[in-house]
This record gives structure tokens, sequence and C-alpha cells, in this order.
């Protein structure tokens, strides 16, 4: 009896046969599935479209192909290294209500609805709300602290003798509340500790060398390092436990996708000499509690990378995988509120979560190829195999659950930049009752950035 096989049944089957025949043209692998599948009802033509769609059919793409088994071009496949990627359970991560963790070989660790959730969740629902596991100050106003013109928690500028102000007894610095206080566990550590002239040399090498994730990394080990030498906003170690269990990947493998890469030996070598030097300013402070090893430390500047959102990091957030139909929308509702996840449509039990990394206004060229240098991987999601078969533009929303198959493995990340405003004025403007944040880009290179003195 025969029996129409799915879409994923022949790709799986094609892919197999590739390994060891990678030129087999379209009539004689029709002809092997006929032999080897006699009771598939599967056309030429049915063949033909299943392999366009999963780009199987361009012999000049190379055989190897990311772990869903997607040909890539030779440019873009030596560029891939997610499978590099390497991340770990969190240890008694508190979940939200209808959310769990799942893991596979595809999309490594992620966030999914419950199966066990006995309904869907509605368009609009907020599933979860989350401070920042380390609140990271922008590079920017990290010389304003010590003097006490910036908050020494959350880095909002003080320009002015507030009574909510709070001020350290011991040094210059000063928090915008006395929240801000409480929840600053860094201060008495890096400002007016041991070592702070040691500290002061790490912001110091950062703003010099307009290096955002050096600091970043330096920021989060210090929280992670003293977790456990205070009770308070969390129970203890749970910085450093969740810290542990964000993905990693080294920088210098990082590197390697920017397309610029083999073309500037020179800019290379910088790059490496700025990395040693910087670890050798990281180490003078961290040597007095645990210093990183040299690999640990490039692990530690690509975790950074890979996970922050506006410069910091969260805990729940970091979780979610990437996809060009995002089913969730993360919006950063203020520097210490932290971030507000919502349904974007209707989801169902089993149903992966996921967000987007870059613009999703680009083509897809466009957003693969940042993708490719950003995290490592070659998306194929609906939307990008849509576009990539010129079935359609990809503009419109998806309003079907998406496999947890069809995008690339999230290791988690930053921005696209400001979106750019357009010209004219709206004549139905309405007021928002909180700022729009978008995410900062992942990028080989950092972003400039200017350092603001009041």
């Amino acid at each position: 009896m025969e029996k129409n096989p799915t879409e994923d049944e022949v790709v799986q089957f094609v892919l197999g046969i590739k390994k060891s025949e990678p030129e087999l043209g379209i009539a004689r692998l029709h002809a092997r599935i006929k032999s080897d599948e006699p009771t598939w009802a599967l056309s030429v033509n049915r063949l033909r479209s299943i392999l366009r769609s999963h780009s199987l059919t361009n012999t000049s793409l190379t055989a190897t192909s990311n772990d869903s088994g997607v040909m890539i071009a030779d440019e873009f496949r030596d560029r891939l290294y997610i499978s590099q990627t390497v991340s770990s359970p969190v240890s008694d991560l508190t979940l939200p209500t209808g959310i769990e963790v799942f893991t596979s070989r595809s999309r490594g660790k992620g966030l999914q609805v419950s199966s066990k959730l006995p309904e869907s969740i509605p368009e609009g629902a907020v599933l979860w709300t989350e401070p920042a596991l380390v609140l990271i100050p922008p590079i920017s106003l990290v010389g304003l602290i010590p003097t006490g013109k910036a908050c020494s928690y959350c880095a909002r500028p003080l320009v002015s003798m507030s009574s909510l102000i709070a001020s350290c007894s011991t040094c210059s610095g000063r928090w915008c509340s006395s929240r801000c206080r409480k929840m600053d566990k860094l201060h008495k550590y890096v400002r007016h500790g041991k070592y702070t002239s040691e500290w002061n040399a790490i912001e110091q090498f950062a703003v010099e060398n307009e290096w955002s994730a050096f600091y970043q990394y330096a920021y989060t080990l210090a929280a992670a390092s003293f977790d456990d030498q205070d009770e308070g906003q969390f129970s203890k170690h749970f910085v450093r436990d969740g810290v542990a269990g964000l993905a990693k990947i080294r920088q210098d493998i990082r590197q390697k996708a920017d397309p610029h890469h083999d073309k500037t030996m020179f800019m290379g070598e910088q790059l490496e000499m700025m990395w040693e030097e910087g670890y050798k300013v990281l180490c003078k402070f961290f040597s007095h509690i645990s210093a990183p090893s040299y690999e640990e430390y490039l692990s530690g500047i690509g975790m950074v990378n890979i996970n922050n959102l506006d410069g910091s990091i969260y805990l729940l957030q970091s979780h979610l995988n990437h996809s060009c139909e995002p089913s969730v929308d993360v919006k950063i509702v203020g520097r210490t509120a932290g971030v507000k996840v919502t349904a974007k449509r209707q989801l169902y039990p089993g149903e992966e979560l996921t967000t987007t990394y870059v613009d999703l206004k680009k083509d897809v060229m466009f957003r693969r190829q940042k993708l490719l240098e950003g995290w490592g991987f070659w998306c194929i999601c609906p939307r990008c195999m849509r576009e990539q078969d010129g079935t359609e533009d990809g503009r419109r929303e998806n309003k079907s659950p998406s496999s947890k198959d069809s995008a690339g493995p999230h290791p988690i990340a930053h921005a696209d930049g400001p979106k750019k405003k357009r010209k004219g004025k709206s004549k139905n403007k309405k007021p928002t009752s909180e700022p729009v944040r978008v995410r900062k880009k992942s990028v080989t290179f950092d972003d400039n950035v200017v350092q603001i003195e009041i």
C-alpha cells in the first residue's frame, strides 16, 4: 500500500544518500528512492520541490551541513561555530508557571510551553518578568561612578541632590535610590576594597580600547566571584550558578566567522595583542580571588557577546533561541525593572519560545550573515526557507506553531541598534506607556562608545 512520505522523511533519506553519493542527479535520486522505498508515492516534481526548498539541488553546495541537514555554500560553511558552543543546565532554576526547559541536538538548550499545560497561552499574555542576573554599567558611564556623578548600581547619571539619593559613607559613590544601594553587592569590593586600583585599571582599559565585552565579562566574573560573600538579593550562589550555565564560545573562534578575518591579518594580530593585554589587566584584580585561565577568559568574552541584552545578563531570557518568526516579544521595561516577555501569538503546549537576534526588516541573506557572525549558525527557520525558495518576501507574521528544528540554536544576545526614524510627522501618533528597546548587535568587533562627562 502506497503512502505519501512527509517532507522530513524525504529530506532525511536524501541526506543519507548524499553522504556517499553527493553528485547524484534528480532522476537517479528519484529512481534510488523508488527502489529503496517502494511504498512511497513520490513524484519527480514533488522531490524536486522538496530539494529546492531545503537547498539540496545546487551541486555547487557542499554536502557538509548544519545539524538539520541543510546544505550551505563553502564560503559560509567554514564560518559555522555553533557546534563548538557549550552550555550546561542551571541548577535550581526557578521557571515561570507553564514554562519548561528542553534540550535537543538541533536546538541545544531552550524554553518551551509546558507539554503538561491543559490549554494554550493567549496572544499578549505576559509569560514572565525578570531583573538582570548581572546589571552591568555601560562603559560610557563608568567614569562617572567613582565620583558619585552616576548611580553606583544602575549607572543612572545623578545631576541633582534629590532626597532619594543615597551616599556611601566610605567613598564618593552614590546611588539614585535606597533600592539600588541595597541591590549593589559589588560596590564595597570594587570601589573601596583592597584592590580598588586594580579594578580602576580594568575600567580604564575597557574605556580606552572602547571594548564593552571586556568590561561586561570582568563585571560578570566579579559578580559571580563575590556571590558567596553575601546573602540578600538572591539565594546563595544564584549568580555564580546562573553565569556557569550560560552558553559559552571562545572569542577567537567567533572571530573567524567575521568575513574579513582572513583578509586583515594585521587587524587579527592587533586583536590578539589587545586580548592578551586585557587578560593581564584582568588577572591583576582576580589573582586575589581566582583568576581564570586564558582559555576561560576568551570563553567569557564570547559568553557575554552572545548572551547580553542591552549590555546586561538576563538568566531566563538567555535561554531563548532565535527564529525570524519569533513567538515571544522581549521588552526592556527599565534598567532595574528588567525585561518583560509576552506571547506574540497564541502558544500551544510543547511549542518552543523563540525571540529574534537580528533586524527582521532585513532580507534573508543579511539576517543569515549576521546570525552566522554573531552566533555561528545558519538560520533555517520557516521564514528563511520560504524567502530562500522565493515563495514570499518573508514579512508576514507567523500565525502557527513553529518546529523546534526550524531555526538556529541560541547561545543569546545583543542588539539590532536603534531603529531609524521616519521622516514626517504622524497624525495619529499615540503616546506609549513605556519605551521600546531593541537588542544591540552581537558583533565581532565591539561598537564604539563615547565616554560621557558631567
